[in-house]
């Protein structure tokens, strides 16, 4: 704008200013009064709104800092009032940072004790079944000798002290020799000594079932690049490129792609699946920003029984609908509109929503300032009491159903009013109005768990194997092509299952990959999954156990 339009603008304001003034300045004491009283008021009304649009955005300056949980700890929400109350006395920030962290327990957005969060138990001292070394500190027969009548002081008893001592990895080379015999005079072939050990996992290359196993685990559930890898094997003295090492893993995962083939047949015959997705990046040099955003999808089959990992290039509904295909039992998503075409008139699948994500946006609303949220939030913290005492309970589904007909369908419908009554007074662009909209729009399937007590109340339990994707895109920050990106997903789909079968996942692909090697036959695939895989293993232990006793 123009130095002469800006003097202009500012001397016809100057001139309404005198005009407003000169306008009181007739007006009777009365009058007057009125008018400061109107005044007054518009300041505390301004001063309160100035306030809250400050929380509001030290809250969104705050947000990309903050840990993603959507609970409010005991005591939050009177720590806030009071700084706003100092806030507007000049009392400064009090005591609490300005973006209201609350840290981060790792529960995946359930809620704390006073929300239906159940006391974590006291942790156990872990290490009891690992191998023991024991240090015997005696006193010689002269220390032993008692002063007083010479004789020797027995054994009564000792101090034990416990410490876990760490051994670095070892990394050596593993060379079998077959040696090859001949006749001296020359009448016969050749013989050569039968190999003793399993063919090599990757022919012609040096890498070992244990040393691809190491690779699987560190890069994919515990999130470490390769990069950090090749620099942990350099310090064992192993210099390895990086690009023999992504070679592997590529190796690896076409070994395992029949067990990712099994895994999602076994999806189909869960009852339940639960299915959530996260952002993943992938290097496309064809794509304008040299990086395409694509989607990591996860999904669970009767919450704990099967997991099934896929990677896509894009967010788009097909993917879903591809991977559901022919499965007629209940979805359960956070909302997800591309998987809308599965639910058809036939009412054959029921969809089942996800209260966290509900909660979430009313939580949202409560940390921008907007105190109405708060009875909206004490409402659902106690629906969560009442799934946490059924699962401390070890209630089955038929005993759940009651507890949440008898207490859990009397808090919804209390919900539901409470809800309502916000609806006029909330505006649709607004924190509160989105939470609003977001409970319009899911109501009916965010309540299907009160007419079934095998649906859970939220996705979380897939939440929470996300997490092993989060960690991996913090470290490695994108796949280095979609290709890579599905290779990924059958690596992390045995390992996953692994993890909820409570299978080792390093003695388990040690294991499997020596088997896959040596030719297992197809016929027989079914036993390679974790969980018969375990019952194998522990049948196994028992029988050299039972021997071992009996030949004692």
């Amino acid at each position: 704008m123009a130095p002469t339009s800006i003097h202009t603008r500012e001397q016809a304001r100057a001139q309404e200013l005198i005009a407003a003034l000169t306008r009181i300045k007739d007006l009777s004491d009365d009058q007057r009064q009125e008018v400061a009283d109107d005044a007054a008021a518009l300041l505390v009304e301004l001063r309160e709104e100035v306030e809250r649009l400050s929380q509001q955005v030290r809250w969104l300056a705050g947000k990309p800092f903050r840990p993603s949980r959507e609970n409010v700890p005991p005591g939050q929400l009177a720590l806030e009032l009071l700084d706003m109350l100092s806030g507007a006395t000049g009392g400064g920030d009090g005591a609490r940072g300005d973006d209201g962290d609350e840290g981060n327990d790792g529960d995946g957005g359930k809620p704390d004790d006073d929300t239906g969060r159940t006391p974590k138990p006291a942790r156990t001292r872990r290490g009891r079944e690992l191998p023991r070394r024991i240090v015997e500190n005696r006193l010689g027969e002269a220390e032993r000798t008692c002063p007083c009548c010479d004789q020797v002081k027995c054994e009564i008893g000792f101090d034990a002290q416990e410490r876990f001592i760490h051994e670095p990895a070892k990394v050596y080379i593993l060379e079998e020799r077959r040696y090859k015999y001949a006749c001296p005079k020359g009448c016969d072939a050749v013989e050569t000594a039968e190999p003793s050990l399993p063919p090599k996992p990757i022919p012609g290359s040096m890498a070992s079932a244990s040393l691809l196993a190491h690779l699987i685990v560190s890069k994919l559930l515990d999130g470490v690049p390769i990069e950090r890898i090749a620099k942990r094997l350099r310090r064992h003295g192993v210099d390895l490129a990086t690009s023999t090492l992504n070679d592997w893993m590529g190796h690896a995962a076409r070994m395992f792609v029949f067990l990712h083939t099994l895994f999602g047949r076994a999806l189909l015959d869960s009852a339940l699946v639960s299915l959530d997705d996260t952002p993943m990046p992938a290097r496309n040099r064809g794509h304008p920003k040299g990086v395409q955003r694509g989607r990591w999808w996860f999904y669970l089959g009767d919450l704990d029984q099967v997991a099934y990992v896929e990677y896509t290039p894009d967010w788009k509904g097909a993917h879903p609908r591809r991977v559901l295909d022919g499965f007629e039992g209940d979805i359960q998503n956070d909302g997800y509109a591309g998987i809308n075409p599965l639910f058809t008139a036939d009412g054959k699948r029921t969809r089942v929503g996800c209260n966290d994500h509900a909660r979430r946006k009313w939580v949202q609303a409560l940390e921008q300032g907007d105190r109405r949220a708060q009875p909206v939030v004490d409402l659902f913290g106690a629906l969560y009491r009442v799934e946490a005492e059924a699962r401390g309970a070890g209630l089955d589904a038929d005993a759940t159903l009651a507890l949440r007909q008898a207490r859990s369908v009397p808090l919804w419908d209390q919900l539901g009013a409470t809800i309502a009554d916000l609806a006029p007074g909330a505006g649709k662009k607004s924190p509160l109005g989105k939470a609003v909209t977001y409970w319009d729009r899911q109501q009916p399937h965010l309540r299907a768990f009160l007419a079934n007590g095998h649906l859970p109340i939220s996705n979380a339990h897939v939440e929470r194997q996300i997490r092993t994707a989060a960690l991996f895109r913090k470290n490695s920050l994108f796949f280095g092509t979609v290709e890579a990106g599905e290779r990924h997903s059958v690596l992390l789909t045995v390992l996953l299952n692994c993890v909820l079968a409570g299978v080792n996942p390093y003695e388990y692909l040690v294991d499997v990959i020596g088997k896959i090697a040596a030719d297992w036959p197809a016929s027989r695939a079914d036993e390679l999954l974790p969980r018969n895989w375990l019952e194998a293993r522990q049948r196994e232990d028992n029988l050299h156990g039972n021997s071992d006793a009996a030949g004692a």
